[in-house]
């Protein structure tokens, strides 16, 4: 127990001017040295640490504190047209190539000029440098549709994640042309990605309840979506969360719709929770067949500042530790060298050696809970004493 001690007081004196005893979890991150370095919390980060990171701690090689701050966003790129070089048709397909020229900057999405005004179908971007065969990469899928009627929506959009390739090969079915395009990037709606977790269904009445489990608590989503194999539906939505799986607080409710012409199948919530609950009302009808609910989210980058050597320890999990001020958090984006970043690795999360349970940040019950638990029996004692003797006088 003396050489425990003493190993985690000495990892707290390395640790320049962070008191590691603060801190329950540490793990390391590896990365290449000198640059920015990039990294994306995972769920179990979220849930050991406190809501936007005010109890995070960055360490160096060395034991120097790393300034951090969430990744600036890039700038918004106005909507730009782009020429189109090249057209083809095939089995139903339409293609063409954008071709952004010499000075490019990154964008996040093409915007298609598409001359139908009822339509259905999917849109493959892929980009290249050369626009030589088998050099493009395969960057996004994304549905268009345009209906007219009861429901009146139109969507000719493909995200990808950002990219400076020169050539955009589009491919899209459903249509019956491509007369245009235009290329923005818009930071403010980046790509969802799918947020790993399990589920459970059940039928509930006329309702099917599917619970999504993300495995931690506060866990940040941003959209559900609600697939099905059914062809066509109109049901009405609930969506809920809950850390503890017990007590649940509502997120949104809408309705998902799925017909010829039409797929509103995501629905956007803002949340950190563990546990969603998305209920689907079914009517007189049957259940939605293949049903699959999922998670997603757009990333949350952190950033850690230039200049520190690798491989870095993070520390967090410290219910009183305030926030961290750093000038590097003040910087304006251009200069954090933010678009020089490299990723970093995340490593194993472990306990911290050196953690000490701080005794202020208990309550009296939870410190003297065994002395609580006596009083509550004692207690429980005099009432039952209490009441035979009031039995015996009214007899």
């Amino acid at each position: 127990m003396k050489l425990v001690a003493l190993l985690a007081a000495l990892i707290a004196v390395s640790a320049g001017d962070v008191d590691q005893s603060d801190f329950r979890y540490t793990r390391p991150l590896d990365a290449r040295a000198g640059s920015p370095v990039r990294f994306e919390p995972d769920a179990r980060m979220y849930g050991h640490a406190r809501i936007d990171f005010p109890d995070l701690r960055i360490l160096d090689s060395e034991g120097v504190q790393v300034p951090w701050r969430p990744e600036p966003k890039p700038a918004v790129l106005a909507s730009t047209p782009v020429a189109l070089i090249a057209r083809g048709r095939r089995e139903g397909v339409v293609s063409v190539v954008a071709d952004r020229g010499g000075a490019r900057p990154v964008v996040d999405r093409i915007e298609l000029e598409i001359p139908d005004r009822v339509f259905t179908g999917r849109v493959v971007v892929q980009g290249s440098n050369t626009a030589s065969e088998g050099s493009y990469a395969t960057l996004s899928t994304t549905p268009i549709y345009s209906v007219r009627g009861a429901v009146d929506a139109r969507s000719t959009t493909a995200v990808f994640p950002p990219t400076d390739y020169r050539y955009l090969l589009v491919r899209a079915s459903g249509i019956s042309d491509i007369t245009g395009a235009r290329v923005a990037r818009d930071p403010g709606q980046p790509q969802l990605e799918p947020v790993r977790s399990t589920s459970r269904t059940t039928q509930e009445g006329s309702s099917t309840v599917v619970v999504l489990d993300l495995g931690y608590r506060k866990v940040p989503i941003d959209a559900v979506h609600v697939a099905s194999s059914t062809p066509t539906y109109v049901r009405q939505v609930r969506v809920e969360g809950s850390n503890d799986g017990s007590t649940y607080v509502p997120l949104t409710g809408a309705e998902i719709a799925r017909f010829p012409g039409v797929d509103l199948s995501t629905l956007d919530v803002d949340a950190r929770h563990r546990f969603v609950r998305v209920t689907i009302d079914n009517g007189d009808d049957l259940p939605l067949d293949r049903l699959r609910v999922e998670a997603e989210a757009a990333p949350r980058p952190l950033l850690l500042a230039g200049g520190h050597t690798p491989p870095f320890r993070l520390l967090y999990g410290g219910a009183g530790v305030t926030a961290a001020t750093y000038d590097f958090e003040q910087l304006p984006p251009s200069a954090t060298g933010f678009e020089h970043a490299v990723d970093g690795a995340l490593g194993a999360e472990a306990v911290n050696a050196a953690f000490e349970p701080s005794t202020e940040a208990t309550t009296f019950f939870e410190r003297n809970d065994g002395l609580i638990e006596v009083l509550l029996v004692a207690g429980a004692l005099v009432v039952a004493a209490g009441g035979v003797l009031a039995l015996r006088r009214r007899t």
